[in-house]
């Protein structure tokens, strides 16, 4: 009698043992890894056909590489680099091209030392283009299957979609306005030398360096209370 009892307890054990076993969808759904946002790192580019160019940009390729420019301020990350062909249809229209469009650039606000130049070869080529381009992030959420085949009828397991909280997260994506912001900080603004001059000098003569309150400074929320 005793060992039967121990033998129906040892089948319920490994019973129950069976019912806590989960497939990897399972558990990634209940550690909602699949909705995780990541920054995907992609190439944003402007081709300009030197050529019809010139041996300077156009008012149109000029436009064109203002309104580039103020994209990389906006999502551009690292340098913005200008490739120039090399061996090709007219290598000195590109030269001039090249330094016409790092100085728009220059003068849109964007840093010398971050702006690169390179050459590629255009060996064989009709029209080898000028070509700007840049790293930037999209903000996307990987791990979110194709639900364009499921029959959403059928709910025998009484368990959620593994596509559960895929929406949420991809609309939160779209918000996102620099995904780089997932990857690392932005650049901090230069320091404001001259506050700082004032604020050391007044420190060292041993002066206030705080500014100076006035009656519009007062912490009291009203009058009334006292």
């Amino acid at each position: 009698m005793s060992s039967r009892f121990h033998i129906v307890l040892a089948g319920v054990s490994l019973a129950a043992l069976g019912a806590c076993q989960h497939s990897d969808q399972e558990i990634a759904w209940a550690n909602r890894t699949h909705t995780q946002i990541v920054a995907e790192e992609s190439t944003a580019d402007l081709k300009i056909d030197t050529i019809v160019a010139g041996e300077k940009l156009g008012e149109v390729e000029r436009e064109a590489v203002k309104y580039f420019a103020a994209s990389y301020q906006d999502e551009g990350h690292g340098a913005v680099i200008i490739s120039r062909p090399s061996n090709g249809p007219d290598d000195i229209s590109a030269i001039r091209a090249a330094a016409d469009a790092r100085a728009v650039m220059m003068a849109e606000g964007i840093e010398p030392g971050r702006i690169a130049e390179g050459t590629y070869d255009g060996t064989g080529a009709r029209s080898a283009p000028l070509i700007i381009s840049y790293r930037t992030y999209n903000a996307v959420v990987p791990n979110c299957p194709d639900i364009s085949h499921w029959d959403f009828a059928w709910t025998g397991s009484n368990t959620a979609l593994p596509s559960f909280g895929c929406a949420t997260a991809m609309n939160l994506a779209a918000q996102i306005a620099n995904a780089g912001d997932l990857v690392g900080p932005q650049r901090m603004d230069p320091a404001d030398t001259n506050r700082r001059g004032v604020v050391f000098s007044k420190y060292r003569n041993g002066e206030k360096t705080s500014a100076e309150r006035n009656g519009d400074a007062s912490g009291a929320i009203s009058q009334a209370v006292k």
